[in-house]
């Protein structure tokens, strides 16, 4: 406590000598990216927090109390952290209303992410939809969305459907240039646009444009060959797709939150943290209820990819009762830490995104042994070792097709 007391009582000297904001819009694009890079540090103290609680959590989860002195500096701590993210919001707040920095981009301009013969076009509601004249005929995806669905068949050949799903959504996140995103630089577009605990609200069509802008405006600052315009209509079709297929034009703030928060990069911990935070109370508690949103928004992903049965269906109450089984008898409410571990132990439900962090870590990794099976040299991505056959190894192309070798089984334990 005493250690991040320290850091947090650092950070609010920082944040009580910003001065005036000035007129100057060159100044406020200065004071801009100031406040941007400040928050950025803030992830390494937000992450202090909510160890010091998890701790306070485990505590009382084996019934050993906090004497008193102790809660009061806990309570204390999280009050001050509270004031010092809302003291930092606001400025930004007051600074992005006179920056430059990051201009939405107009239908108009949305428009060239495609050519003839195709043409963008809006409904009423501002859901994009695409005509080819050639064909005369209508989408509601884009015809490069298309194209990635059709080319995801290629997957269909691996037999265990954790792995591709991942390796589906994994080729997804690339196209979106998602992979290019950082949790932290996602999580604070949404705070810079006002998103912060609006969690049960909807969004429309021209507020994601404009979220989407300024994380994407982010992402090419430091990839400049990322085609912006492009990605931003693309990761607007697979938004609408996953949770909006009716195409009403809005969704819930949390899913348009989830949804990006999974495909981001980032570590897996830190955005189950996140996305914790997102359906937790006050008092950092989260209900049965409020899991169920969570887990319904998260399972949409595959579902969107026609996987979502080999991950428990639309059903979520299966797991939400093994997350608070896990937690203990009879608990109305869970703590992060009871969270934490249960999706530690990859739940069905949630399989697949760890699954893809272990895909996407990998997928540049050599190993240098030749696979039993296929005999390629080196192992590249994922390598697997039989622990009943001798010095057995697989690539992760025949680990995926589920084949077997003269006296390897599909059935022996892998790891």
């Amino acid at each position: 406590v005493e250690e991040v007391s320290g850091r947090l009582d650092e950070a609010q000297k920082t944040a009580d000598g910003w001065g005036p904001i000035s007129q100057d819009p060159n100044l406020a694009d200065q004071h801009a990216h100031n406040v941007r890079k400040f928050r950025e540090g803030l992830a390494e103290l937000q992450r202090g927090v909510d160890d010091v609680n998890d701790q306070a959590a485990r505590f009382s989860a084996h019934n050993v109390p906090l004497t008193p002195a102790n809660s009061a500096k806990l309570h204390d701590l999280n009050n001050r952290w509270k004031n010092l993210e809302t003291a930092v919001n606001d400025r930004w707040r007051q600074v992005a209303s006179r920056s430059r920095e990051v201009t939405p981009l107009t239908p108009a301009q949305l428009a060239s992410s495609v050519s003839p013969p195709w043409e963008r076009a809006t409904t009423s509601n501002k859901v994009p939809y695409y005509i080819n004249h050639d064909q005369e005929s209508t989408h509601w995806d884009h015809p490069i969305m298309m194209d990635l669905l059709d080319s995801m068949n290629e997957f269909n050949h691996i037999k265990f459907s954790a792995y591709r799903t991942a390796t589906k959504l994994r080729m997804l996140q690339k196209k979106l240039s998602l992979d290019l995103a950082k949790l932290q630089m996602a999580t604070d577009v949404f705070d810079e646009h006002g998103l912060r605990g609006q969690n049960d609200r909807l969004i429309d069509v021209g507020d994601m444009v404009v979220v989407l802008s300024a994380l994407y405006a982010n992402i090419s600052a430091d990839h400049p060959e990322v085609n912006t315009t492009l990605a931003i209509d693309l990761c607007l079709n697979w938004l609408l797709n996953v949770y909006d297929s009716q195409r009403t034009g809005q969704m819930r703030v949390l899913s348009f939150k989830i949804g990006l928060v999974c495909l981001c990069c980032g570590h897996l911990e830190e955005k189950y943290r996140y996305m914790f935070r997102l359906i937790a109370d006050p008092n950092r508690l989260v209900d049965q209820r409020k899991l169920g949103l969570l887990l319904h928004d998260c399972v949409q992903v595959p579902r969107q990819l026609g996987e979502v049965a080999a991950f428990g269906g639309s059903n979520i109450e299966p797991s939400v009762r093994s997350c608070f089984t896990k937690a203990g008898k009879d608990r109305e409410t869970i703590e992060a830490v009871h969270f934490l571990a249960w999706v530690q132990q990859e739940p069905q439900s949630l399989v697949w995104l760890a699954v893809l962090h272990r895909v996407a870590a990998s997928e540049n990794i050599q190993h240098q042994v030749k696979c039993n099976i296929c005999k390629a040299y080196p192992i590249v991505g994922l390598r697997y070792r039989c622990l009943k056959c001798l010095s057995f190894d697989m690539c992760q192309r025949c680990f995926f097709d589920g084949r077997s070798g003269k006296s390897h089984k599909i059935t022996h334990p892998m790891r």
